[in-house]
């Protein structure tokens, strides 16, 4: 039986309405003072405590929870794994401290709640901006459920507060069960940034098996916990395909294959241009997220990326008004010449220095402030300036996360140079960025699998 709209509101109907208003933004004049740092950045206002709905928990019928994905002001899309026929959604906004009916309704695409192939995808519309929501989803009866997930919407354009991201990257088996990203996202951060190599599905050939990765990978504590805490933002690199993939182009078949799956396991939105990987998301003037794919575009010796997202990136970078520009880059674009000579440039921006220098150039002629690269891949925790001194990005940052549990660089441990290099080192972490757009700046903590704070470091953009 289809669910309908009846049945849906049943499970919202089910969350008792306490009154309360809407808090944690500023006034006027404290968003027009973005400059003054007489005027404190306000801070998140506190959350309920984990919302417990009267359903039983059932993980055998919905096994992987709900993951939430790439929120915007207004809504957020949904993937969520079940053996059920059919299936209901319960929804709860926070207020006052309370778990409350959401007000306004959401819009829910009621026929997206037929299962198919034993995935729920849907995008949920029609919520309020800068608002902390928890979701899970029925048996059709409301007597089961799956495990809560807890998330929040993008700031609005009036919106302006300290923003929290959680970040890591290459979940590879050593380090299995990432423990470091349970204790990030236990902070309940805004979003959980996804930097690429969440799995490594090497010898994967078929969309089915691509897709057993990700639900093995999703069924860790880790990823679980981050995705139950937060929606997640995710960017691919190469070991969601094949190590050191070289472009579409390159192995038509194996992309499409590894492209639907990807699309299937993580929840995501569909970009303006390209295959849609390359996209983003506005957390209202506090901060812009500008997702782009470092992978599927690659040709030969010369192009890194498309020239459509070359320009893409360029307009956005420049049509953006938010304090902070956050380019979410799986591979860095930071110059390694003095760690590592030009081993492996092929494999980074810097084997391509025509683009490379093409997008450092832009930022810099045109004067955009506040960008900076958060990337991954070399498996280890990294603050640098993108360039050394007298470099043409010299006073741009990059910052380098991860990995959450795969094999170690041992070359960090070697190497010093703290001018360029100010913090690098080999663990397992997952680091939480601490924004503030009235200071302008990023506190960049690091965390370990024992959840002590393995380097902290303050960026000044």
């Amino acid at each position: 039986m289809k669910p309908t709209r009846r049945h849906i509101l049943a499970g919202l109907s089910a969350i008792a309405v306490a009154p309360g208003c809407r808090g944690g933004k500023t006034d006027e004049e404290a968003l027009d003072s973005a400059d003054a740092a007489s005027v404190p950045t306000p801070e998140r206002d506190p959350e309920p405590e984990p919302w417990s709905p009267d359903p039983v928990l059932d993980e055998g019928a919905f096994p992987l929870g709900v993951q939430v994905g790439d929120p915007d002001a207004d809504g957020v899309v949904i993937i969520a794994w079940t053996t059920e026929p059919v299936v209901g959604l319960m929804l709860a906004q926070g207020e006052d401290g309370v778990w409350v009916a959401p007000d306004p309704t959401p819009v829910i695409d009621t026929d997206a709640l037929v299962p198919v192939d034993g995935r729920v995808q849907l995008t949920l519309t029609g919520l309020r901006p800068d608002a902390v929501y928890s979701i899970c989803f029925t048996s059709e009866d409301l007597l089961r459920r799956s495990r809560v997930t807890r998330f929040r919407t993008a700031l609005g354009p009036d919106d302006w507060r300290v923003l929290t991201l959680a970040a890591t990257s290459c979940l590879g088996t050593p380090g299995r069960p990432w423990a470091n990203m349970s204790y990030a996202a236990a902070s309940d951060p805004d979003a959980f940034l996804l930097l690429g190599d969440t799995v490594y599905a090497n010898g994967a050939y078929t969309t089915d098996q691509f897709l057993a990765y990700y639900r093995d990978a999703l069924a860790v504590e880790g990823l679980a916990e981050a995705s139950a805490h937060s929606a997640l933002v995710a960017i691919w690199d190469d070991h969601e395909l094949i190590n050191n993939f070289a472009g579409e182009a390159s192995n038509p078949g194996l992309y499409a294959e590894a492209l639907a799956a990807f699309r299937q396991a993580i929840p995501q939105r569909t970009g303006p241009g390209g295959n849609g990987l390359w996209r983003s998301l506005s957390w209202g003037p506090v901060a812009e997220l500008v997702m782009m794919d470092c992978r599927s575009e690659r040709q030969g010796e010369e192009q890194y990326i498309s020239s459509e997202q070359m320009e893409w990136v360029k307009s956005t970078l420049l049509e953006s008004s938010a304090r902070f520009k956050l380019i979410l880059n799986s591979v860095p674009i930071t110059d390694y010449t003095p760690m590592f000579g030009s081993t492996y440039d092929e494999d980074r921006w810097q084997g391509f220095p025509a683009q490379r220098e093409e997008i450092l150039s832009f930022i810099e002629e045109e004067g955009i402030e506040g960008v900076v690269w958060i990337t991954g891949d070399f498996h280890m925790g990294v603050i640098s300036r993108v360039d050394p001194a007298g470099g043409l990005a010299d006073s741009s940052w990059e910052i380098m996360v991860g990995p959450a549990g795969s094999t170690l660089n041992v070359l960090a441990t070697l190497y010093e140079n703290p001018e360029q290099f100010p913090v690098m080192f080999a663990q397992y972490n997952s680091a939480l960025l601490r924004l503030d757009p009235g200071l302008g700046t990023i506190v960049v903590t690091y965390l370990g699998d024992d959840g002590t704070v393995l380097a902290e470091q303050t960026v000044e953009v």
